[in-house]
């Protein structure tokens, strides 16, 4: 190059860091805090910021969560964090969260959590499962920040007993043919990436043939974003004659595991109330002897 330290042009990426899943077109400073790659591009082109002495981000030797591949919905996740400051500067800490493995959000919303000891954090686990990204953010009160990242896979809360649903044959009031397999054996499949849709009504139902009478003690709902605000868990020895031994009518998604008595052949779940615009949608549907 003719114009040396002269760029024409170019993007910045800050793969698994960056909190927007995409290049910073001249931004090397986003949000307002200078990160190692900015000095790396004032190293790079000669700035004042890569002189000697100048104070520096904090640094993440290492990043983990304890049993990362099943973190459990609303437990605690214990996040430990080796991060250091070369200026000795001191460090305050900010945890976040994205869901792009979920739902392709952008973006990372911040969640609070208590330090336990030095370098170790606990938050609070999602209500929804499936990969999260957990970011732990170190600033060091010079508008210096390290961020780092680990993906954590929330799953359901495990109920004691047997899932008698399991490939079972399920069937329902409807479900979406357009956009997806989304039928009724998808809750019921042992699989939390499959789904039952429904369509977009109050009143719709999935229910479970479990091959003759049987008891049971509990009800694990997995639902997806469109999920039941109220709903009813039915019993029937005949598929024709039903009988109600749980109403809810408070329901907030995620995950739902019912402590419920009850004893029939077949066991479906009524929905009575959206708790969306869109219909019922499971992921996948427990019941345990």
């Amino acid at each position: 190059m003719s114009n040396q330290g002269v760029a024409l042009g170019g993007t910045l990426f800050h793969f698994g860091i960056e909190g927007d899943y995409g290049g910073v077109w001249f931004n090397v400073i986003p949000g307002d805090n200078k990160r190692l790659s900015y000095y790396a591009v004032a190293k790079a082109f000669g700035g004042s910021a890569a002189q000697p002495g100048v104070n520096t981000p904090p640094r993440f030797a290492s990043m983990s969560i304890d049993n990362a591949s099943a973190v459990a919905v609303g437990s605690k996740a214990t996040i430990h964090a080796n991060v250091t400051d070369p200026d000795g500067d001191a460090i305050t800490y900010h945890t976040s969260l994205n869901s792009i493995g979920i739902d392709g959000a952008t973006g990372t919303q911040e969640v609070p959590f208590t330090q336990t000891s030095p370098g170790v954090f606990q938050i609070d686990a999602p209500s929804r499962p499936g990969v999260w990204k957990v970011y732990v953010w170190a600033e060091d009160g010079h508008s210096n920040v390290g961020v780092q990242t680990v993906d954590m896979r929330v799953v359901p809360p495990a109920v004691a007993g047997t899932n008698i649903a399991l490939h079972k044959t399920a069937t329902a009031s409807s479900f979406d043919q357009y956009n997806g397999n989304w039928s009724p054996g998808q809750a019921v499949d042992g699989d939390l990436s499959t789904r039952w849709a429904s369509n977009w009504d109050d009143d719709e139902w999935i229910q479970v043939d479990l091959g003759s009478v049987q008891s049971f003690h509990a009800v694990q709902l997995v639902w997806e974003s469109a999920f039941a605000k109220g709903y009813q868990v039915q019993v029937s020895n005949d598929g024709s004659t039903w009988s109600t031994v749980k109403t809810v009518t408070d329901g907030d998604g995620g995950v739902d595991t019912l402590d419920v008595a009850g004893s029939g052949r077949y066991v479906r779940i009524h929905g009575t109330q959206r708790g969306t615009a869109y219909g019922y949608s499971l992921y996948e549907l427990g019941i345990y002897q």
